[in-house]
């Protein structure tokens, strides 16, 4: 393992709390730390904007990745759960517009990038991915699924289709029919999600989902 991504909404303490549950914030960065003096390349700060609740931390977030040289994705809330399912989703694109303006951002490419459309600095000093799964969908060229600590795999966050590895690794299950179960998951992986449409479908949170 060479890079890691970070979950990190606020640089205020009261925030992280609120939004964690726990006051973390201390423990969040010393771990960036401790992972920055480790060698990890690139450390990505993933950032959920939230309006009303960080959204006024954009800039602020993109000055301490720039200060620590991390990568910095900010990201549009899904509506997951009923605390997706709220007013607090803020579309990216005049954010994206707005930075491109101030910051002289031009598009670029971040190695493991995923569905992240990066944009860097001309200077090179900050890279920043713009994760849209609502004001710009990705999903015509996802590649992403996600194991859950249950050994559940989940083909796409805004639909149900899932695979069950517990059972197949309880039971012992050789290399060849773990490999054939993943060629099975892959091809349930959906089309697009419905999260625009259908924004009561996925009733399970992110913190529940894992992976």
């Amino acid at each position: 393992m060479q890079r890691i991504n970070v979950s990190l909404d606020s640089l205020r303490a009261e925030r992280i709390a609120a939004i964690c549950g726990r006051d973390v914030l201390a423990t969040i960065l010393a771990g960036l730390k401790a992972a920055k003096q480790a060698g990890f390349a690139p450390i990505k700060i993933n950032m959920v904007v939230m309006r009303g609740v960080n959204d006024d931390e954009i800039d602020e977030m993109v000055d301490f990745c720039i200060e620590q040289e991390f990568v910095l994705r900010l990201i549009e809330a899904m509506p997951m759960g009923t605390t997706g399912r709220n007013a607090q989703y803020l579309d990216l694109q005049p954010v994206r517009r707005r930075l491109q303006q101030e910051r002289g951002l031009i598009a670029t490419d971040v190695p493991g990038g995923g569905p992240a459309r990066y944009m860097k600095t001309p200077d090179a000093r900050l890279s920043i991915g713009f994760i849209t799964p609502l004001s710009e969908h990705f999903c015509a060229t996802c590649n992403r699924v996600r194991l859950a600590a249950d050994g559940t795999m989940y083909l796409c966050l805004g639909q149900r289709e899932q695979l069950a590895f517990g059972p197949l690794l309880r039971r012992g299950a050789t290399d060849d029919e773990i490999v054939g179960a993943l060629r099975s998951a892959m091809s349930l992986k959906p089309e697009r999600h419905e999260f625009n449409e259908k924004p009561e479908k996925i009733s399970r949170i992110m913190a529940a989902t894992g992976g």
